[in-house]
């Protein structure tokens, strides 16, 4: 907490998206609920959270505690285990992974799924206490997922383990990237913090009366440097992304940045995104496990490379399926222009991924000429129903699906907001 911004995360640069994809694709991973077959082995896998005496049982069914686990080819690869505390509030109670889903990537994607299902109850703050046996996993997880360390906590007993306390801040806000400042500011105050304002900024550090023995915190600063803010020490540029992994769902609006717009063939859609459940089936009637249960795996898209103004990480997408409307909402993760060839080789063993459909995405001249722009994708949300075509166009009667590349902010919300009612 001491050095909040000064020690954030190191954000990847990496984005050859393939190799990772296509070694994935061999796996069928799921996020479901826990069933009572699953007891013993969570049981076995939460050895080392202190649960304070709650039966792992009694989070079966309960409107109190929510329980889930992360499962590839019928063995269980991480649990997540929380409590409504409040309106306001969620504890975490356990949330562990195997060196597998570790090494993967898919426990940080069921950290997220977790962070959406929080977001979705509207509450502000996530709290945990994490094992120091854990710390190697767990922990660099939930920083790269925004939570902030807040020191040690010392147990009771001798024999008990040291725990890491860490905490997360949901902002349900939009704000422009050149407010940032100010919006940091308040929230600092809010904290406790000692805060200075400057012509061009602020310094901020923890008030003398919250330090802790011997340690001793200097100042920090952030200030405007022409287009760009700048946090120091160590002097450096704040990205948009990293005050939106920080305080997810926050969506920070940049100059000359507007939402993507992909559009998909209906054909091709359900290979790439969830799409709306409008009907029930009879294999969810008589399979219950299947009710809730989401397929990891399916996080990314191709499209049309040109027409984009600019693409960063975190910026926001809307997809939209023909003949069915705008489906759901994402943030980008990563991309990059890839060979039609190398791109179905890769990632789809499906008849629906033919190479002169993908070639038809692929840019006819100029220094991208044929390729696609592929897009992967993370916080997907499906819209619980389509929202159509007239519907869209009741929003801004301009809106066309075929030729525009991107939207303005206040049609995505708007978009957003009517699919998820």
């Amino acid at each position: 907490m001491m050095k909040l911004l000064s020690c954030l995360f190191n954000l990847p640069t990496d984005y050859d998206i393939l190799p990772v994809l296509r070694a994935r694709k061999q796996m069928r991973t799921v996020i479901r609920p826990a069933t009572e077959r699953d007891l013993i082995q969570i049981e076995v896998m939460l050895g080392n959270w202190t649960l304070e005496n709650l039966p792992i049982k009694t989070a079966l069914g309960s409107n109190r505690f929510h329980l889930s686990v992360l499962e590839t080819q019928g063995a269980l690869e991480g649990v997540s285990l929380w409590e409504v505390v409040s309106s306001d509030e969620i504890k975490l109670l356990g949330f562990t992974l195997s060196h597998d889903a570790t090494q993967s990537g898919f426990g940080v994607e069921l950290l997220k799924r977790e962070l959406m299902a929080w977001a979705k109850l509207k509450v502000s703050k996530i709290s945990l206490t994490i094992p120091e046996s854990e710390s190697g996993g767990p922990a660099n997880i939930f920083r790269t997922c925004g939570f902030i360390g807040d020191g040690a906590c010392w147990p009771g007993n001798r024999n008990a383990e040291i725990g890491l306390r860490f905490y997360k801040k949901l902002v349900y806000e939009a704000i422009n990237y050149e407010d940032s400042i100010q919006f940091l500011g308040n929230l600092f105050i809010s904290w406790g913090y000692e805060v200075r304002k400057e012509q061009d900024g602020l310094t901020y550090r923890m008030k003398p009366e919250y330090m802790s023995p011997f340690f001793s915190v200097v100042w920090h600063r952030i200030n405007l440097l022409g287009d760009q803010i700048i946090i120091s020490p160590p002097a450096r540029p704040l990205e948009a992304y990293e005050l939106e992994t920080l305080f997810f769902p926050l969506v920070v609006r940049c100059r000359d940045e507007t939402p993507l717009l992909v559009t998909i063939d209906r054909k091709r859609a359900s290979a790439m995104i969830e799409l709306p459940q409008t009907e029930t089936t009879y294999d969810d009637l008589f399979n219950r496990e299947n009710i809730g249960s989401t397929w990891l795996g399916r996080d990314l898209a191709y499209t049309f490379p040109t027409g984009f103004q600019k693409i960063r990480r975190g910026l926001p997408i809307l997809f939209y399926v023909n003949r069915l409307g705008a489906v759901g909402e994402a943030r980008i993760k990563r991309w990059s222009f890839e060979d039609p060839s190398y791109l179905c080789k890769a990632l789809y063993n499906d008849e629906k991924f033919d190479l002169e459909h993908v070639r038809e995405h692929a840019e006819t001249s100029g220094s991208i000429a044929g390729k696609v722009l592929v897009l992967r994708y993370e916080f997907y949300r499906v819209f619980n129903s389509p929202v159509s075509l007239e519907k869209m166009r009741r929003i801004d009667s301009d809106f066309n699906p075929q030729r525009q590349r991107s939207i303005s902010y206040d049609f995505f919300r708007e978009v957003s907001e009517t699919g998820t009612l």
